[in-house]
């Protein structure tokens, strides 16, 4: 072979020696140089030592050698086995610059783990003498290669979840299928272990087939900010990897590691496939230490994902969303979830919402206009002198409810039993419910609200439900409410048929059908 190489045997021994790892000569035995060192017509591989003699650490070299273990979806190297038992992947690694003191060899070793392939660079290269590469010089590197390995049930031909006619893939660890309850529009696989899901949907691709082939570092770099808004000082790790797949499109996925509120550590993975007529993504939550690795399972699922026939994605809705994603603030893929806000709220089992500054108010003591809330506040907040406006941005969600049978007032999600008969009106509650300067979502439920005009004062407040009496005059939301994005205004039906029967019989009625005053139907009657 080129420059007159017949053969090179390395022997490798490590010793230990204390806490120092010994360095040891490995010598070639060849007819000329080690393939293209830069520099040099005949140099060794690795640093030279006096004898020109290459040295090698024999802790590396051992483990660029050693065989890897092959388990559920390790990317291996050298794979053993059948052909069917492994996916197939390429990753691009592009151009490299030759340093001085580099050779094929050694670049084949340090980016694909096996020396061998210095052959594969020259063939791509072109090189009429592998032996002679000069600092400065480009080379164009061919392809990573892996076997992805299939999870021990599915190896061999595998195993598909079908849909008629439009697209398969093969399913994770033949985990149960089920629905999602962080959003209706995804579906979720869970095993035994039901610490750990994948979600899953399938929409028309209106992206555009490999979308992100030629911007993924801008992907990337847009994800890497997204997750460090979501998870803030909890974010641990973020890696994003892109492969091609036999069929020739491409499979792109992230992982990302961050702390709950308990102090345990979570892992996200997510990973996407573009095709001609629809889109796909996987996204696993789990523990960090749930085993099989979750960003390998998620890429495997994507990976064995393949589009047939004509047909689009079997009819699931029409195309509506029916409403916006939740997180979509931060991220700027619209047909797709935000895995990370998913993550944070499947772990954290609370809403997410983008934190933003209330409106600069020089502190002070609340005036309150009824007694109700201040007393539910001095419990929840656990004050027992006066309630100044900082505590209150304290509070980011708040329900008010008034109901035949049980009157409540929901903080932070948190519920405590309340009589709202004693406030007076409604009217001086939405007054005081004015100074929460930190509400992202509010939901009040009293009969009497005639004016909401105080609530401008909320300027980060996102969602807002008022449900009213029938007698109650039109409400008017504030315009300058500017960060709303969800708001209902309703008049409690049948309100003139409830007022027409006996308090009592009404009230045993509810008590009876669990229902209240303001969820009534016309089949209630």
């Amino acid at each position: 072979m080129g420059n007159g190489i017949k053969e090179i045997k390395c022997g490798i021994r490590t010793w230990l020696t204390g806490k120092r790892m010994v360095w040891l000569c490995v010598l070639p035995l060849l007819s000329g140089g080690i393939p293209g060192s830069a520099g040099s017509t005949a140099c060794a591989a690795g640093p030279e030592g006096a004898d020109g003699v290459a040295m090698v650490q024999a802790e590396d070299a051992f483990t660029a050698w050693q065989e890897e273990e092959p388990g559920d979806y390790a990317m291996l190297i050298h794979p053993k086995g059948t052909p069917d038992n492994f996916l197939k992947l390429t990753e691009a690694v592009g151009e490299h610059v030759v340093e001085k003191g580099e050779s094929l060899w050694k670049i084949a070793q340090r980016v694909y783990g096996d020396g061998g392939r210095w052959q594969d660079i020259s063939a791509l290269n072109k090189l009429e003498d592998p032996g002679r590469i000069f600092p400065g010089q480009c080379l164009s590197l061919p392809d990573r290669e892996y076997s992805l390995q299939k999870p021990w049930i599915q190896r061999g031909e595998g195993y598909y979840l079908e849909d008629a006619g439009a697209f398969r893939f093969q399913t994770p660890e033949r985990w149960a299928l089920g629905t999602c309850s962080l959003d209706a529009r995804l579906s979720a696989f869970t095993g035994t272990d039901r610490r750990a899901r994948v979600l899953w949907s399938l929409e028309d691709n209106e992206m555009g087939e490999d979308a992100w082939a030629e911007n993924w570092e801008e992907v990337c770099a847009d994800m890497r900010q997204t997750a460090e808004t979501v998870f803030g000082e909890d974010l641990t790790e973020l890696s994003f990897e892109k492969y091609r797949v036999e069929s020739g499109n491409e499979v792109y996925a992230v992982r990302c590691i961050f702390t709950d509120k308990n102090g345990e550590r979570q892992i996200v993975s997510a990973a996407y496939r573009f095709g001609q007529k629809n889109l796909m993504e996987f996204i696993g939550l789990a523990p960090e230490d749930f085993s099989p690795d979750m960003g390998r399972l998620t890429l495997y699922t994507a990976a064995t994902f393949e589009e047939y026939e004509e047909e689009r994605h079997m009819g699931f809705g029409d195309g509506e969303k029916g409403g916006e994603y939740r997180g979509m603030e931060v991220w700027n893929y619209p047909s797709l979830h935000n895995p990370f806000v998913l993550a944070w709220e499947s772990a954290n089992g609370t809403v997410w919402r983008l934190k933003r500054e209330p409106a600069a108010v020089e502190d002070f003591v609340i005036n309150w206009k009824e007694p109700v809330l201040p007393a539910v506040l001095k419990e929840a907040l656990q004050i027992k002198g006066d309630i100044r406006y900082s505590d209150l941005l304290q509070i980011e969600t708040l329900e008010a409810v008034e109901s035949a049978g049980y009157d409540f007032c929901s903080i932070n999600g948190v519920r405590y039993e309340t009589d709202w008969k004693a406030i007076g009106s409604g009217d001086a509650l939405v007054e005081d419910l004015s100074s929460f300067g930190g509400l992202y979502a509010l939901r009040i439920q009293i009969g009497d609200i005639t004016d909401v005009s105080m609530l401008e004062k909320l300027t980060v407040l996102e969602e807002l439900e008022i449900l009213t009496g029938a007698q109650a005059p039109k409400i008017e939301i504030p315009d300058r409410l500017r960060s709303l994005k969800k708001c209902t205004v309703e008049k409690a039906p049948l309100q003139d048929y409830v007022d027409a029967l006996d308090e009592s019989i009404w009230e045993r009625t509810c008590r009876e059908q669990k229902i209240t005053t303001f969820q009534r139907s016309k089949e209630d009657g």
